[in-house]
């Protein structure tokens, strides 16, 4: 990845790089500085070394130059907690957390006997997920793997050096730091942002010609509400690439409404596996469709049920090298990974089902939450909703809804509720409990935790639901 990032300092050292605010760095001087920091990198006897990411530009420069020092980078949130970075250092055998670029040669400690990661490999970074039980799992990430993806990319959205791009997840995040060195890879120009706000967002826009954003759905939520609000036309030229979770098909609705010139692309996929599919129809794609497989990636449909839904299986180069092991050196795609996710294939499109665990068992019948969710965001008097199930002694689950009204004034009861699944479910289902909120709590990548949102806000109302 470096070489060919290197490659456009030669070609056009004057092209805009990076800009952070009023600040902005050509490829010379990206590469001045990068090479900089790499060369003090290359002296210092540590692989591995943890590099706190925030969305610094200062720090996005330490990234890089881990990759081109060689060295084993593992990008961390910088507002990690002191016992959250014990839990990953313990993972390492002689790790460095890179702090003051300037000082760490005069910090850095004597190795131990170590040959993790003393070998030369194709490795480019070490991830770090929450995992389904919290703990820190790490995940090796190769720089084929992204090349390949970044070429698939190029094959369906064609890249061209004029274009911009930007991502407002913490630059930690797989997505983000895949942006980053998509738009480097291509000699585009990267946006850095420091939070997300719908008015950065709508300001970008407008600005810059010829971007794509890389946004979650609850972003694009957040920026069709806006525009609805302000009863605005975002009339601009631009692209949304989304990922994360599938986009709801009232709020694609809305988003041509409000932004009609837009080019909206939806990437199905994950850190593991990178690129899966993508829905590349402009309008309303069919249900449960996450689109046409992207080049190179089979996909198997492990243990389909009558129906043909089972669990997705993914062959594909892009795939991640294999989980971290303390100790282990070895480096290579993995053949086959198993996404926890459930889907079905109609030809060479993929439908999405929902994650194999939010399946709701309900007295032995199995649903899918996206069942319920596609037909109730139809309804006027929806303005987001989650479906999950909720432990039962009878059942084993019941089916919760946590909804987030329109209009405080409009509800729906129970009944009502269920009276419209019934004319629209292609079979008998119904919703056991109602749950109001005011806003369904998202994570800090935007996505949400059925888990958090079961314990939070659903378990201790439960005994009050009639």
């Amino acid at each position: 990845m470096m070489k060919r990032i290197d490659d456009w300092q030669v070609k056009n050292a004057m092209q805009t790089a990076i800009i952070d605010g009023e600040d902005a760095l050509t490829y010379q001087e990206l590469e001045e500085r990068v090479k900089e920091r790499a060369d003090i990198l290359a002296g210092i006897p540590q692989k591995v070394i943890l590099a706190p990411m925030s969305n610094d530009l200062d720090q996005l420069i330490n990234f890089l130059a881990l990759i081109r020092a060689d060295k084993v980078a593992v990008p961390v949130n910088a507002g990690i907690s002191y016992q959250g970075l014990q839990d990953i250092l313990m993972q390492f055998e002689a790790p460095l957390v890179l702090t003051d670029i300037h000082t760490i040669s005069l910090n850095a400690a004597v190795p131990i006997d170590s040959d993790e990661y003393a070998s030369p490999s194709d490795l480019a970074f070490i991830g770090f997920t929450s995992g389904t039980t919290g703990q820190p799992k790490g995940y090796r990430r190769t720089h084929q793997s992204w090349v390949k993806s970044f070429e698939g990319t190029n094959e369906l959205i064609r890249q061209s050096g004029n274009q911009s791009a930007t991502v407002f997840g913490s630059m930690h995040y797989s997505l983000s730091l895949y942006t980053l060195m998509q738009t480097l890879y291509f000699g585009q120009t990267f946006i850095l942002n420091q939070h997300f706000s719908t008015k950065r967002l709508i300001d970008l826009v407008k600005q810059t010609k010829s971007l794509t954003c890389y946004l979650v759905p609850t972003m694009i939520h957040a920026l069709v509400s806006k525009l609805e609000d302000q009863n605005e036309l975002l009339t601009e030229n631009y692209t949304i690439i989304s990922s994360g979770a599938k986009l709801n098909v009232d709020i694609r609705r809305k988003l041509y409404h409000y932004c009609p010139n837009v080019q909206l692309y939806e990437f199905y996929g994950s850190s593991e596996t990178s690129y899966i599919s993508m829905e590349t129809v402009q309008g309303i794609p069919s249900d449960n469709s996450v689109g046409q497989l992207f080049p190179g990636v089979e996909v198997v449909i492990d243990h389909p049920n009558a129906e043909g839904v089972g669990e997705i299986k993914v062959r594909s180069p892009l795939n991640f090298a294999c989980y971290h092991r303390k100790g282990e050196d070895y480096v290579a795609t993995v053949a086959c990974v198993s996404t926890g996710d459930l889907g079905k294939l109609a030809g060479n499109t993929l439908e999405y089902y929902g994650r194999k665990d939010d399946c709701i068992n309900r007295g032995g019948e199995k649903f899918y939450p996206l069942e319920f969710e596609r037909h109730l965001l139809k309804l006027a008097a929806v303005d987001e909703i989650v479906v999950l199930g909720i432990p039962d002694e009878h059942y084993n689950e019941k089916i919760g809804a946590v909804i987030v009204w329109s209009d405080q004034n409009q509800v729906m009861s129970l009944n009502e509720i269920n009276s419209y699944l019934s004319a629209q479910m292609s079979r008998p289902a119904k919703i056991d409990h109602v749950f109001a909120v005011e806003a369904i709590p998202k994570q800090n990548n935007g996505k949400i935790s059925r888990k958090q949102l079961l314990r939070d806000s659903v378990k201790e109302r439960v005994s009050s639901v009639i």
